[in-house]
């Protein structure tokens, strides 16, 4: 479970402020065209209508454009005269879906413009404000840019869906190869969702409509909300709590129609936590699923329901005045101040970007913004809405579409072999370069890729010709959905113009056992000692912390990188996981044992590599056992086994 904060009064009042102004100024007005580009790749500019003119640029999937003109070609083809931003030309009318015609607002456009939108915003939001003039849109400039967001959110766990497969990551710690299932999160299923589903569902241009804008509405309490508005939202089932809604936003200075869409959201009334029937805990209610998640061999309600009961949430009431409380505190208040937000910590710094978010379901933002719109009266659509629009650094040009739903992305080997030439590397199916050196008189090898799922194909396998020197050779593991991984073999053929072999670093020494993570490290070993003991042949090791940055001094600690170089290239790079430094500090402490307690707890929940360092005892889950092997270790009795 996870929460998000508020904007201030005082932003509510210039955003009001603002709309006012567009009402009340003079408009001057001009129909618009538009058209969004559809494509597979990209889309061709031209000087003039006809494939014989000059290419003057280029436009990708997503893309919109604005439409001045039309014209034909010598074939009777039809081409549109378009812009977008300062490309100029004619783009032929089949690969450009055209758009509702709407007018344009000098003052809402200088608007636009002085909040610092981007075009391809614009377009989407002038569509909205043709439906909608009321609403008011502020723009919020984040502080990282879209790949470092994505790279964060696409990480393993973070972001989990039940179906497609289509939708699936299979990537490392994402699916189980010994058993070929999808490694669950979460209870019911929940499993990490393909990097290209989690960038479809956090960038925002996806979402500009008239609907899904509501992930972006503000959540300050209002106090034009009413029963009957939190009713129209509520499932029927939960109707009767309306006015105890209503109330406790109005304490905790929320929305109230903002916790009725997140109560349908949520679902607490399907599985009895809405409704005080949970088996063993009747009489106590959760309806935001606060601690409800799957661990230490509960379901998530059971331990929603233990949650509650600990709470002393015996009435509906507390447990809303309580909960409202919660989520203004641990999220509204703290930057976390709309749905979109809570579902993806932009802006929480004081609880760690990228981590403390409400849900782990990745289209849940979306889900429970539509809910609110489907809930909202035409009278209160015609009010003054305020939506908070976060914008990256360097959005890419081109938007990720919804991904297909057919296939899964099986794209990996389950192995990489040459006849009779043996590869420098190990096989891992993560891993995608590898080399091997054969002798001059060798004009051919046969490379055998084996797929680990039927429905993937492969390209780049088979008898290969090869020339003196270096031959660089792309293996293609195309999977059912169209995604491809690329293993690259570098073959040197020995003989003709000499060459210089790659130089791969390797580690030498015994210390450590080096597989997809680094293990075997003593708590309190230095960074100094740690090197020394790699015994780097060929090359040279580094300790680079999470966030990039190179330990040259001090601990290593879990979720510290070792990376491999050779000179100035990286090779190969390896997370350090220390069994019972949950913290990150490189020694075991009370803090350790404290972050473990509050995992097993359901307050604070770890991730990724903390979770592995938390789980002492290999079973899977961090439980009380952990807890007793840690406090064993600080009292000196007996240590945390490191392998």
């Amino acid at each position: 479970m996870r929460i998000g904060r508020r904007l201030s009064a005082v932003l509510m009042s210039v955003c009001l402020l603002l709309c006012c102004l567009w009402m009340a100024g003079l408009s001057t007005a001009a129909t618009v065209k538009t058209g969004t580009v559809r494509v597979s790749d990209v889309l061709r500019v031209r000087a003039s209508a006809g494939t014989s003119y000059a290419v003057v640029g280029y436009l990708y999937n997503g893309d919109v454009v604005t439409i001045h003109d039309t014209a034909k070609d010598s074939g009777g083809a039809t081409w549109y005269k378009i812009t977008k931003d300062s490309l100029s030309g004619y783009v032929h009318s089949d690969y450009v879906e055209v758009n509702a015609s709407y007018d344009t607002e000098e003052e809402f456009e200088e608007y636009l413009t002085q909040q610092g939108f981007p075009e391809d915003y614009k377009v989407k939001l002038r569509q909205i404000h043709a439906q909608y003039p009321n609403w008011v849109f502020k723009a919020q400039h984040l502080s990282m840019n879209y790949a470092t967001a994505l790279d964060k959110q696409a990480a393993v766990g973070k972001n989990t869906l039940q179906s497609p497969d289509a939708w699936k990551s299979v990537e490392y710690g994402a699916y189980d190869w010994s058993t070929n299932t999808y490694v669950s999160f979460d209870s019911g299923g929940y499993v990490t969702a393909h990097r290209r589903v989690v960038d479809y569902f956090i960038d925002p241009r996806n979402w500009l409509d008239s609907t899904y804008v509501f992930m972006f509405e503000q959540l300050t309490y209002n106090s034009a909300h009413t029963v009957e508005g939190v009713q129209a939202i509520l499932p029927t089932a939960l109707d009767k709590h309306a006015a105890d809604v209503l109330a406790a936003a109005k304490s905790a200075d929320v929305s109230a129609y903002y916790l009725a869409a997140k109560m349908t959201q949520e679902g607490s009334h399907n599985n009895g936590l809405g409704t005080g029937t949970v088996a063993g805990y009747t009489g106590y209610y959760n309806f935001f699923h606060i601690g409800a998640y799957a661990h230490s061999g509960r379901s998530a309600v059971t331990n929603g329901a233990i949650y509650a009961k600990n709470e002393g949430w015996d009435t509906p009431a507390k447990c809303l005045n309580a909960s409202a409380v919660i989520i203004a505190k641990s999220y509204i208040k703290l930057g976390q101040n709309t749905v979109y937000y809570q579902k993806f910590n932009f802006t929480n710094t004081a609880s760690g970007l990228y981590g403390h978010q409400y849900m782990s379901n990745v289209s849940g933002a979306a889900s429970e913004g539509k809910i609110r719109r489907n809930g909202a009266s035409a009278e209160e659509l015609k009010t003054a809405l305020c939506f908070i629009i976060p914008v990256f650094k360097d959005m890419p040009k081109t938007v990720q579409t919804i991904p297909t739903k057919v296939g899964n992305n099986h794209n990996t080997l389950n192995a990489l072999t040459v006849e009779g030439v043996k590869l420098s590397e190990t096989f891992n199916r993560y891993t995608t370069e590898y080399t091997a050196e054969v002798a001059g008189t060798v004009a051919s090898v046969k490379i055998t890729a084996t797929p680990s799922h039927d429905t993937a194909t492969v390209t780049g396998a088979g008898t290969v010709t090869l020339q003196p020197g270096i031959n660089t050779i792309p293996i293609k593991v195309t999977a059912s959905t169209g995604v491809v991984r690329t293993y690259t073999l570098t073959i040197i053929r020995q003989g003709g113009t000499p060459v210089t072999p790659p130089v791969v670093p390797t580690v030498t020494g015994k210390a450590y056992t080096i597989k997809e993570t680094v293990t075997g490290v003593e708590p309190g070993t230095s960074v100094s000692e740690f090197i020394k003991a790699l015994a780097v042949k060929d090359g040279t090791g580094a300790v680079y912390t999470a966030a990039g940055q190179a330990k040259t001094s001090g601990i290593v600690g879990t979720g510290d990188i070792l990376r491999l170089y050779s000179g100035t290239t990286l090779h190969q790079s390896y997370p350090v996981v220390i069994y019972g430094d949950a913290n990150g500090d490189g020694v075991i402490s009370t803090i350790d044992l404290r972050a473990t307690q509050k995992h097993i707890l359901s307050t604070v929940p770890l991730k990724s590599f903390a979770l592995t360092a938390a789980d002492v005892n290999h079973d899977g889950t961090p439980s009380t056992v952990d807890l007793r092997m840690m406090q064993k270790h600080i009292l000196g009795i007996t240590k945390v086994p490191q392998k």
